[in-house]
């Protein structure tokens, strides 16, 4: 039974295989056509419930599966940047980042023939220490990022940020929306929630209570990757090099393949019970109803 509550779909369009291929083993490839099965497998679960979402799509995916962002985009979903290849904020430069963001819209622009409007940082990689990268992301066109979890995490967080969506008023004078992902509080301390993670290693309940909770002040924001619902073995070779890890690398990956299979029952369940919308739509709503504060970020040393 569906709830009067508006809480934002969005979906980081990624391959895991190469990504993991890549950070976990230093070996490059290009994506998989599973992203392409993946994606569609998201895109069937929640047509049937009339929900539209906001796909942050890699320039790289658009760049060897152009039909795939051009389905999303005719399905009526919003389409957004995610970077070109994955790489987090704060192991690029400031000049490295501009010229991979813009490639990645370019790109993506050109595949879909329309602007695209919003912006988030592979892994949440934007942070206090590089918020310089709300400056070029606003100066390369973008009106929105929603790139910064309000919490204290081990490999990503803004501990202090707003937990609302601001509008953001930069060194330069130029303004940028910031949509923050949403963070329960335990104990006292904002702790990321509705994540595809949650998802697949945790109860449904979990992800239910927390957008209830989070939807009486704000619209709860849900993010998921395609391959939390990759329930197929991968190929031989991740597991070939899984084996030459160190224990370290070897450690996190034997409990990554966890509990896939039954996320996609959770997402059906997720689009009957709440009304989800795209980002931006979300946010022309929000400054309509005067609900949107203003946030001045000072220039970094």
């Amino acid at each position: 039974m569906s709830v009067l509550m508006n809480a934002i779909l969005s979906i980081d369009v990624e391959d895991g295989i190469n990504i993991l291929m890549r950070d976990c083993f230093g070996i490059s490839m290009p994506p998989t056509e599973r992203v392409i099965k993946n994606v569609q497998g998201i895109l069937d679960i929640i047509e049937k419930s009339n929900v539209r979402g906001t796909f942050f799509i890699l320039g790289e995916i658009a760049s060897k599966y152009p039909g795939l962002v051009r389905l999303i985009a005719d399905k009526g979903h919003e389409i957004g940047v995610h970077g070109y290849n994955h790489d987090q904020v704060f192991k690029l430069d400031r000049d490295t980042f501009k010229k991979e963001l813009q490639r990645a819209k370019d790109i993506i622009e050109s595949v879909i023939g329309a602007q695209v409007y919003g912006f988030r940082a592979p892994a949440f990689s934007i942070s206090k220490s590089t918020s310089w990268a709300l400056e070029i992301i606003a100066g390369r066109g973008f009106e929105y990022d929603s790139s910064i979890m309000p919490a204290k995490a081990n490999r990503y967080g803004w501990d202090g940020f707003s937990k609302e969506t601001v509008k953001l008023v930069l060194p330069s004078g130029r303004t940028l929306f910031e949509v923050p992902l949403s963070v329960i509080q335990v104990f006292g301390k904002n702790v990321p929630a509705c994540g595809g993670g949650y998802l697949r290693y945790l109860p449904y309940a979990f992800t239910d209570r927390a957008i209830r909770k989070i939807g009486k002040e704000r619209p709860a924001i849900v993010y998921l990757h395609p391959y939390e619902l990759d329930g197929e073995r991968y190929p031989d070779f991740f597991y070939n090099a899984r084996g030459r890890a160190k224990l370290g690398v070897k450690l996190p990956l034997l409990i990554y393949r966890l509990n896939k299979r039954g996320v996609a029952a959770k997402l059906e369940k997720l689009v009957r019970d709440f009304n989800f919308r795209p980002v931006r739509e979300t946010i022309l709503d929000l400054e309509q109803q005067g609900r949107i504060k203003t946030v001045i970020i000072e220039p970094q040393d």
